[in-house]
């Protein structure tokens, strides 16, 4: 009889311990979910918070502490933004609506060029090559608008006779 009693004593100690360490896991892994997930919630949250209106996030990119992002507005012009991205933590720095040329507090200077030439082909800045980007603007099932810019980010501020368009 105790040996039968042990025994379930023993079930039941190994159920409950394998049920709490159910829960621990499953906690854990909703706040991996979490925070895998929250940058981009992050960036959208800072902006609304910032009260910068955007309609889509067409771009990003991330050059040393540094968020660069170019959205869309909601008139269908490109917006830019500038956020501090430090040990996990986001800090708003600037954003401008419809710039073409962005900097603050030790960030590189976001240049974004569009061109209504479509022979463009590239579009560098103080010598090196912009980033080309092109993003597809689903207005309705049957229409989709082609938006077409280069971007580049340099330690000084770039000129217009900084820029150099390189044709077909």
């Amino acid at each position: 009889m105790k040996r039968i009693l042990l025994f379930l004593s023993l079930c039941l100690f190994v159920l409950l311990v394998g049920c709490t360490n159910g829960q621990d896991e499953e906690a854990d892994k909703e706040k991996s979910d979490e925070k895998s997930v929250s940058l981009q919630e992050q960036i959208e949250n800072l902006m609304n918070a910032n009260k910068f209106k955007y309609d889509k996030i067409v771009d990003l990119d991330i050059i040393d502490d540094f968020i660069y992002s170019v959205s869309l507005n909601h008139n269908g012009g490109l917006d830019l933004a500038i956020m501090n991205y430090n040990n996990g933590t986001l800090k708003w720095i600037v954003g401008d609506n419809s710039a073409t040329i962005l900097q603050d507090k030790g960030s590189r200077y976001m240049y974004v060029i569009e061109s209504e030439d479509p022979d463009v082909e590239q579009v560098n800045v103080l010598g090196e090559p912009a980033k080309a980007v092109t993003y597809y603007d689903e207005k309705t099932e049957d229409y989709t608008r082609k938006i077409k810019y280069w971007v580049a980010y340099t330690e000084e501020e770039p000129a217009p006779s900084d820029l150099e368009y390189i044709k077909k």
